[in-house]
């Protein structure tokens, strides 16, 4: 058995876990503390943080994919502790940006709660701002677009060089 790639399966399991631990945690105790307080005083209101959200989505993608992807655990323990520690800030910000996707889902007839219809509440979101969602993925396609679109024109001008 190689311990590499228990290792990597250890990652991403533990890092499912959280991600699904934090979207309870915004769905069940995020969605009027996320939309309806810091939302509201956000430059641009809650457009404004959805698009805040989908502009950092891919960025914190490619963060994470940078410096995991340079983690070379048999050959180099030591550099691949320095990869895993600048990996951490990405990790934190997937965490924050997956209570904040997590709290912007209307949830479904049955599971609509005493506080849906409330401020900041997720009804009450789709209800005043009713496309959330088309600016979060709108410009999380569009920054994710252009991250890529930075990394081939990188690569063709290393590769003429």
């Amino acid at each position: 058995m190689k311990w590499d790639a228990v290792l990597r399966w250890l990652v991403i399991i533990t890092v499912t876990l959280e991600l699904m631990g934090l979207a309870l945690v915004a769905i069940f105790w995020g969605r009027s503390h996320v939309w309806g307080g810091p939302a509201l005083a956000w430059p641009g209101g809650p457009y404004g943080l959805a698009a805040t959200t989908g502009l950092l989505v891919p960025l914190t993608i490619a963060a994470l994919v940078v410096t995991l992807t340079r983690v070379k655990w048999p050959e180099d323990k030591v550099g691949s502790l320095k990869w895993i520690a600048a990996s951490l800030p990405g990790h934190v910000m997937a965490a924050l940006l997956t209570v904040v996707l997590a709290a912007a889902l209307r949830p479904k007839r049955l599971n609509r709660g005493d506080d849906c219809d409330s401020k900041g509440g997720p009804c009450w979101l789709h209800e005043e701002y009713p496309y959330v969602w088309a600016i979060i993925w709108g410009t999380a396609l569009l920054s994710g677009a252009a991250v890529l679109g930075g990394r081939f024109l990188r690569r063709r001008q290393r590769a003429a060089t």
